[in-house]
């Protein structure tokens, strides 16, 4: 009787799902523009085939009551879920011949087009809904055990995603989504969803297209509408969205890793694949497989490395996680606000090339972007003037009847409103925005009328008149507004209409704030700003209203800012006095609170000093440091006095839990460390010619010297110190595991610039977080000591026994554990015949027993091992001496190694002679 008809085993389904499967997999691999129907057929393969494997486990179980074991042979019977999916994958493959004659399938040979592929790929779903309905029939009392190991196991899985997503530190952006969806106007923007270029790379499976406009033009806007047609696209062909809006209100947006980590890490959110199991498979077993880059990505995380900031290694990894999720499409947003945005585009021009997915982005036509993207399909806004037109004529309208001041205008004055600003407004939302607002400010319909007549060309006139009209309002505004813009524009995280309020507060050279300066009411704040902020009455947040406001306030210096550099310069002494005031201490003495030790976070900063909200961004103020590029003697002033009261007060930089001044393990540091840690070398140099002694004092204890400080921290300063006459041959101690960042460059430049070597620079290059074979290869060429002992260890006992990342006492099982003791405790097969042929042996201090590495015992060379065993359980040991010094009475006898001491005495300080052969005889002391 045919296999088939009869049952079939649950193995012999899985060997014809692989099959099935192979087959699929040589079609994608083979063919360029495979049919996403393929990649849905994998995805219901691999459910399947995971729901068989838990049942083969549970199958072999010899305890399987009788009852469960009649549950399993129901999915085998003759009309079984099991036997009638073999026979449909059967009618699916192709027989020996066929197999032969297809060879390397392509294109026009594949049996399968999309309106069938679909359809079997849903009766699949249907052999899955009957398997596992099978598996839960009568069966649940029995199966409560196993569901309690495969919910913990599963459980345990859920955990090491949230982590491993958490450590990769997206940035979310649904509020910043959220916000331009409510600006959006329901009418407007849906004439992009029938433009010719958005429809073709909407049907596409991979595709790219670039919307690029002047500023202003509502491009945000229509990629928020983009967003949400996907998001409300039919569920038939659902599609997996991933979306990042560039804000340069927010720091934590304006990076190219920043982008590319959050998008992996919304798609991985969304991937129905158990990818955690398959990468920890693929490690097991040491096979080079499609998700390489994933399992890298684990392995850095479980190193308690940082995550990664490479753009070729984010982009590998990108295109093999859109390979875990069905029809990907990703969306970009003002791709120009993006700092290092040339660096970025570089690695998008090829990647639907590489990755089966779309990609939609917005932004200006930068010079780097145009040119990156100059053969790429693209929509220009400026192509679209009629579309744009009707947009900015229905925005208009609905402010008309929705504002309250708007509203109660005659019927003819809006008319007159609506033609003048449609006729001046060129296709720019910004611009339109604007001119409303002075509308709605004007107290009389003659100044309505004078309005109208004299509109500004262009937003950067538009923003001139702003700035004259706070002026004119009078001093007090216009105190209020330059301040406030000041703070807006060099802000590196958005701050609140609080924030804001007590920076106002904040006089050089005092010691405490002056609340006079402050406003009454925190919304005068906005008030005296007009068009130039936008206030969040949801999170408080006040912020520049547009990327061309902080465009204008840098580039025209006259106005408010003097440069960029000069911004940051006042900010940085802004905050460093803020710092400094007294109130800072009584705050720094709650947060060291030995119950809040425990779990310090940000937020108990704000609930120790409800008070004072910018105390959580004046800890992060030496970010402004770095963007101070021009010599200026106040902030050298105003760093000279934070170190003096870092050094008379540890509180103040003990007590933030992150982004300080300075680290909590800092103590006395020298006035080099700032600068050279977060400054400029113009910085340096003006320190060094007034106190030129400072070069030779160690940054801080345990920190080294300042040439190995910055070498490690900001190798831009190097020159400075060299040309300054810094003895790279002074001897320097560094703690190991304060610089956790080692890299090739590192040593390099350590050896180039004749650095005298610490003597524990192999425990620090060991534990590095990214440490690497090369720097201690390097280090050991250059006599770098192998047999350097940190706390009883060399560095190998550390490599061995302390993977990157761990702290040290917990790799090490007992101080007087040998490198062999370390490595049979770890298993280390190949490692320990390489030891036991070097001679490595074993500590009778340290503890051994007789079932010690059972393991091993089929070893060729354990028998070694045990002889180590013996030697070293000894209780005395004779060593050679030679005879340096004697007398009649005695004889000075020096030892080439050391005594090796008893069990009983696991931390040996010294051993002395306690019987001795002379002449043959022995003699005891």
């Amino acid at each position: 009787m045919d296999p088939i008809t009869s049952g079939v085993t649950i193995i012999q389904l899985v060997q014809t799902i692989a099959q099935a499967s192979a087959l699929l997999y040589g079609y994608v691999a083979s063919v360029h523009d495979a049919d996403s129907s393929c990649q849905t057929l994998l995805d219901e393969l691999s459910s399947i085939l995971g729901v068989l494997t838990t049942v083969i486990e549970i199958e072999k179980d010899p305890s399987l009551p009788d009852n469960l074991r009649d549950v399993l042979s129901k999915l085998m019977a003759e009309n079984g879920p099991v036997t009638k999916l073999q026979r449909e994958l059967k009618v699916l493959l192709p027989n020996e011949q066929e197999n032969k004659r297809m060879g390397t399938i392509s294109k026009l040979m594949w049996p399968f087009k999309e309106k069938k592929a679909v359809a079997i790929a849903e009766r699949l779903r249907g052999f899955y809904r009957d398997i596992t309905t099978v598996l839960a029939i009568d069966s649940r009392n029995t199966l409560k055990e196993v569901d309690r190991g495969v919910k913990e196991e599963a459980h345990k899985k859920y955990k090491e995603r949230q982590e491993l997503l958490e450590w990769m530190s997206p940035v979310s952006c649904i509020e910043k989504h959220d916000v331009s969806c409510r600006q959006r106007n329901p009418e407007t923007g849906r004439w992009i969803f029938h433009a010719d270029q958005y429809v073709a790379w909407n049907k596409s499976d991979h595709a790219f297209l670039w919307l690029n406009g002047q500023p202003g033009s509502g491009k945000t806007i229509l990629a928020s509408a983009v967003i949400d047609d996907i998001q409300g696209s039919d569920k038939a062909e659902p599609q997996t969205l991933g979306y990042f809006y560039c804000n340069f209100r927010d720091d934590r947006t304006t990076s190219a890793a920043a982008v590319l980590r959050s998008l992996i890490v919304q798609l991985l959110r969304q991937s129905q694949v158990d990818w955690i199991t398959k990468i920890v498979e693929q490690q097991e077993s040491n096979t080079n497989g499609h998700l390489d880059s994933l399992r890298n990505l684990r392995q850095q995380k479980n190193d308690a490395k940082l995550h990664p900031t490479d753009l070729g290694f984010l982009r590998k990894l990108l295109i093999e996680v859109s390979t875990l999720v069905h029809r990907p499409v990703l969306v970009i947003d003002a791709l120009d606000e993006c700092k290092d945005y040339p660096d970025l585009v570089g690695y998008l021009v090829n990647l639907i090339e590489d990755a089966r997915l779309r990609l939609f982005v917005t932004g200006r036509s930068e010079p780097d972007i145009q040119d990156a993207f100059n053969d790429l399909p693209t929509m220009m806004l400026k192509d679209s003037a009629e579309q744009m037109k009707a947009d900015i004529c229905a925005h208009i309208t609905e402010q008309l009847k929705t504002q309250k001041k708007l509203s109660r205008l005659s019927d003819a004055l809006k008319k007159t409103i609506l033609e003048r600003l449609l006729e001046k407004a060129d296709g720019m939302f910004r611009w339109v925005q604007c001119q409303l607002d002075e509308i709605v400010a004007c107290k009389r319909h003659v100044d309505i009328e004078a309005a109208l007549d004299n509109l500004p060309a262009g937003l950067y006139e538009t923003y001139d008149r702003i700035i004259q009209a706070i002026k004119q309002r009078g001093r007090s505004d216009d105190q209020i507004a330059r301040s406030c813009l000041l703070w807006l524009a060099g802000t590196f995280t958005p701050l609140t209409l609080d924030q804001l309020n007590e920076a106002m507060t904040i006089e050089v050279g005092r010691s405490n704030l002056n609340p006079n300066l402050g406003v009454m009411d925190p919304m005068d704040i906005v008030t005296a700003c007009g068009s130039l902020v936008s206030y969040n009455e949801k999170t408080g947040i006040v912020a520049l209203s547009h990327y061309s406001v902080k465009e204008y306030l840098i580039s025209h210096p006259d106005k408010i800012l003097k440069s960029v550099s000069d911004m940051h310069a006042r900010i940085c002494k802004l905050l460093i006095t803020y710092v400094l005031c007294d109130f800072v201490d009584d705050t720094c003495t709650k947060l060291e609170d030995p119950g809040r030790c425990r779990s310090l976070h940000r937020a108990d900063i704000s609930d120790v000093s409800k008070d004072h909200p910018l105390l959580s961004y004046a800890i992060q103020g030496w970010k402004h440091l770095g963007h101070v590029l021009d010599h200026d003697s106040d902030v050298m002033d105003t760093l000279s006095r934070l170190n003096s009261e870092f050094l008379r007060n540890t509180k103040k930089h003990r007590s933030p839990p992150t982004d300080r001044w300075l680290s909590a393990t800092v103590t006395l540091p020298s006035l080099l460390f700032i600068p050279i840690e977060h400054g400029k070398p113009w910085m340096v140099e003006f320190i060094v010619k007034q106190y030129p002694h400072l070069l030779d004092v160690d940054i801080a204890p345990d920190w080294g010297s300042p040439l190995i400080f910055a070498i490690t921290k900001n190798p831009d300063c190097l020159s400075v110190l060299l040309t300054s006459g810094v003895d790279p041959n002074k001897p320097s101690f560094v703690k190991v595991g304060l610089y956790h960042q080692f890299s090739v460059f590192m040593t390099a430049t350590m050896i180039q610039c004749r650095v005298s070597l610490p003597n524990n620079v192999l425990h620090m290059a060991v534990r590095a977080n990214n440490y690497s074979h090369e720097s201690i290869r390097k280090f050991r060429q250059r006599g770098a000591d192998v047999d350097f002992r940190f706390y009883g260890h060399t560095p190998i006992h550390y490599f061995l026994g302390c993977p990157p990342g761990m702290c040290l006492t917990n790799g090490i099982r007992n101080y007087a554990s040998t490198v062999l003791h370390i490595a049979l405790d770890e298993c280390y097969g190949d490692i320990i015949p390489y030891l036991l042929e070097k001679n490595a042996g074993l500590s009778a201090t340290a503890n051994l027993h007789p079932d010690m590495w059972s393991w091993a015992t089929n070893e060729t060379w354990f028998p070694k091992v045990q002889a180590a065993a013996l030697t070293a359980d000894k209780p005395w040991t004779r060593i050679k001496g030679v005879v340096i010094d004697a007398t009649e009475e005695s004889q000075l006898v020096e030892f080439s190694v050391a005594v090796t001491a008893y069990h009983g005495n696991p931390d040996p300080i010294c051993a002395f002679v306690v019987s001795g052969i002379l002449e043959g005889e022995l003699s005891r002391e």
